[in-house]
Formats: C-alpha cells, structure tokens, sequence
C-alpha cells in the first residue's frame, strides 16, 4: 500500500542550491538534529538515520513524540511498519533467486503461481502467459492494484480494521474491484496484486515461509538486521520498544491486523537503522552474488510515454534525479522513506509519525553534498 502524497515527494525533489546554503556546521550531527526538531513544528514525531561513510558518518537521531497523543518521547530505536518499503525486499529476493536458477525474470507468471490464483486471475481475462515476473517487478503487468488501484480496499479495511486478510482474498479483490489496466509491458500502474504474487512465487520456489525464505535469500544475519521482522508471520525480536503509531490521516490505523498490507507488498516492520543497512548492503555488494543483478534490478522498464513517475520505477525502487546525484529510493504507506545516493555512497531513512514531508531527507542530502564538496 502506499499513500498518494508520498509517493509525489518521490518525484518531487528540488532541486539543492548548494552554493547559496548558509556555511557548514563543523558537526554534522547537530545539524541532523536540528532538521529534525525543525521538521517536528509539522509532525507530532520524526527519526531519521544518515550513513555515509566515505564521510565517517553514521548517526540516528529522533525529535518529536511516537504518537498524535503525544504523551511518548520518540526513540530513533524504535520500530514502525515500512509498508511498500517490502517491496525492495520482495524484489530482492526474486533476483536472488533468478541467481540461483530458480526463475527467469523474464518467465511467465503462469509457471509460478497456483492454479487457483491462475484460475481466479484468468476470471477477469487476464493473459497469465504474457504476465511476466519482471513486469510484476516493475508494475508494468497491467494487474489492478487491489490496494489503492481505488478506495473500495481502503475504505473496507476502516469499516473492519481486525479482519485477517489471505493473499488469496487480496487477488480476489482486485478481481471484484478493477479490471485489467492495460497490456503487459505497455503501460505502468502501481500494483500491490502484482508483487503480493511475487510473494507467493518465493514461497512456491523455497517450500519456506515468505519470512523465513527472505531472511536466507537477503541473509539478514549477514547485514545484521536485528530489528526487522514481517509481523505477525515471524517472532518480533526481543528486547525491543514500543512500535510508533501509524495513522491513516486522522484514523489511528496502530492496531489494525497487519494482514491488509502483507504477503510481498508490505508487512515488514523495521527501524531507520536496519533501513539504511539493507540499503547500503545492496548498493555495496552484500547481498548480490553477481554485479549483474543490481545492474538488471535498475534497469528502465521501457514507459516512456506516462510521464517521470511511470518511467522512474524500477525492480521494487524508483530512481531519484537531482542536479547533484541521483538516488534509488522507495517510500511506505505510513510515512517511512529510505534512499541511497550512488555518487556519494550514502544512504538516508526515516519515518514520520504523521503529516509525512521531504524536508528533512533534502535537508540531510544537502548536508552531505557540501561536505563532500568540502573533502
């Protein structure tokens, strides 16, 4: 799932006069800091992790309170649910496994997926053997996002926030609720069906659990994720604080059945700190057998004709240009967003507890491009 306005920061970067900023504070620290108390005038909570260490830069931070209730001080150690951030694993995993021979990007779904999801999907005529896996991992399938393909989803998880969803319902839902979007490869629309099926592929190819597949497949021991978990399908590690609130404009959404953003779409929760660790193993060669399939998951998905935001999206990640480096980043229905900077090997996450903003990522990326230029 995703929220619309989140989505748009994503595409909206402006662009950093860095030669009109005001002089570098000697610590950067302080003014990562000092983003984030400002950014909290409108947020009731925010915490970010910057690491960038051709800068010696490794710093969390947190300002606000964990909740519009305001009656808990933020800990940037805290976990929240990342939502659509999933999908970067979800992707991640399919191309472990394309390594391994397990799967061809390029291979129709048809071969992957059980026959009564193929039965319910070819219900509403949908051609599964022009359905590729790589057109699932960039949302060029032409599948109807059951999530917020409408409002028809959303509106049904606030009347029963307590239901416990199957991927098989969500497939149902898209099925009732949309149509086909348009033909495979030619067209892209954001679609959580789509990956919610790559879900099921991993699980099908492993014979494991989606959680416990992507632990091997990413090997979360390796880059030392010890706050991340896909609720409710894996144990919450122990010895961790309280989850921060999640909000749905003014609806406290903190106890819904985290069932209604599951299965390869969403579902992971997390911390800044593992974010910007999943991120920088990835871009760094910590995850990846070959350097191939980092340079197969950025590759364009060929739309051209729908506008920067089509044409930006990738496998599970949307590049970011700006006049002073791109970046490859992806953002979370609750207000989480993470980001790496190729050209300057630097990563950024953070969440807001509400009324999501870019502020303090811009801020953060314009403090690591002059003192970069400064080194």
């Amino acid at each position: 799932m995703k929220i619309r306005f989140i989505i748009l920061f994503a595409f909206t970067f402006v662009a950093i006069s860095v030669a009109q900023q005001k002089p570098t504070i000697e610590n950067p620290e302080i003014v990562f800091q000092n983003l984030l108390h400002k950014v909290t005038q409108k947020s009731s909570g925010v915490m970010m992790t910057v690491l960038a260490p051709n800068l010696n830069i490794q710093w969390s931070g947190a300002a606000g309170f964990d909740s519009k209730m305001k009656d808990q001080k933020l800990s940037d150690k805290q976990p929240f649910r990342i939502a659509s951030i999933t999908k970067t694993f979800t992707a991640v995993s399919i191309l472990r496994l394309a390594e391994m021979g397990k799967l061809d990007i390029n291979d129709p779904i048809q071969a992957y997926i059980s026959n009564k999801h193929k039965e319910i999907l070819k219900k509403d005529a949908y051609n599964l053997s022009a359905i590729t896996i790589k057109h699932c991992l960039q949302h060029t399938s032409g599948l109807f996002d059951y999530a917020v393909g409408n409002d028809d989803y959303v509106k049904t998880a606030i009347q029963n926030p307590d239901r416990r969803w199957t991927r098989t319902e969500q497939i149902q839902f898209a099925i009732d609720h949309g149509n086909p979007v348009g033909k495979p490869g030619e067209i892209y629309h954001y679609s959580d069906t789509g990956y919610v099926l790559l879900g099921e592929i991993i699980e099908r190819l492993t014979g494991k659990r989606l959680a416990e597949a992507n632990r091997e497949l990413i090997n979360f021991d390796k880059l030392k994720l010890t706050t991340t978990w896909l609720q409710s399908l894996e144990p919450k590690p122990e010895g961790l604080k309280r989850q921060v609130s999640s909000y749905l404009n003014h609806i406290d959404a903190t106890h819904w059945d985290n069932s209604v953003d599951l299965y390869g779409g969403g579902g992971y929760v997390s911390t800044t700190n593992d974010l910007t660790k999943f991120y920088h193993g990835l871009f760094n060669g910590k995850i990846f057998e070959k350097p191939e399939t980092l340079k197969t998951m950025l590759s364009p998905n060929g739309i051209t004709k729908q506008g920067n935001k089509a044409e930006s999206y990738r496998m599970g990640l949307w590049e970011i240009k700006t006049p002073y480096g791109n970046g490859f980043m992806h953002t979370g229905f609750w207000g989480s967003a993470v980001i790496h900077f190729l050209d300057y090997n630097a990563t950024i996450a953070l969440y807001y507890v509400d009324s999501f903003n870019n502020d303090a990522m811009k801020g953060a990326f314009t403090e690591i491009v002059k003192l970069s230029r400064k080194k």
